[in-house]
Order: structure tokens, then C-alpha cells, then sequence
């Protein structure tokens, strides 16, 4: 019986694929050196996540660093997280996220 990888990547057009029971998902920004999460429900259309519900700060962030990370935490604590990384950008009060990378990772 073998070990399972840490990490599995995924294409980012598959991302509805992987989501199964994962409710939301962290939506992390960082300027000045300081992160800012928030708990979320993205729509997802292939590579592109789409946010409606972002505040001011998630907003602010990604006018001054449109790089972000998105995690999706597992259902069940044996289970993956969900990573993407991708460049986000602000249309009014929607957040829209083109992810250009994105694994599977368990804890070690």
C-alpha cells in the first residue's frame, strides 16, 4: 500500500470537479504586508471563480494586488484542501478570479 501524495495538481478548468461537499471557501488578499480572509461561495465557470459578496477591504486589496489564493477546506479532516492561485479582478461590488494553478494538499 502506498503513501499518498501531499499534493495533486489540478487543472483549473476542472475545478467544479473537485468541489463535492465543500461549502464555501477562503478567499485570501494581501497588501501591506497584511492578509485578509474572508468566507465565501464562489460560482465557478472553468477557470474563472466568481464572487458577489466581497466587502470594502477585499475590494481595496485587489486594486492594490490583484494576486490572491482561494482554499477550500475539506468536508472531512482526512480528506484535501482545494488551493488556487490566480489574479483577481474588481467589477462594482463583484469579485471575479481567473486561476492560473491549483493542487489537492493534505497535511503531512
Amino acid at each position: 500500500m502506498g503513501i499518498a501524495p501531499l499534493s495533486i495538481p489540478i487543472d483549473p478548468n476542472q475545478l467544479a470537479q473537485q468541489l463535492h461537499d465543500r461549502r464555501f471557501a477562503y478567499l485570501i488578499t494581501v497588501t501591506d504586508n497584511r492578509s485578509h480572509v474572508v468566507a465565501l461561495v464562489p460560482e465557478v465557470n472553468g477557470a474563472v471563480l466568481g464572487f458577489t459578496t466581497t466587502g470594502k477591504t477585499t475590494r481595496r486589496d485587489i486594486d492594490a494586488n490583484p494576486r490572491v489564493t482561494v482554499v477550500w477546506p475539506p468536508s472531512e479532516s482526512s480528506e484535501y484542501s482545494l488551493i488556487a492561485d490566480g489574479d483577481a479582478t474588481v467589477h462594482g461590488d463583484e469579485v471575479r478570479v481567473v486561476v492560473e494553478r491549483a493542487v489537492l494538499h493534505r497535511p503531512a
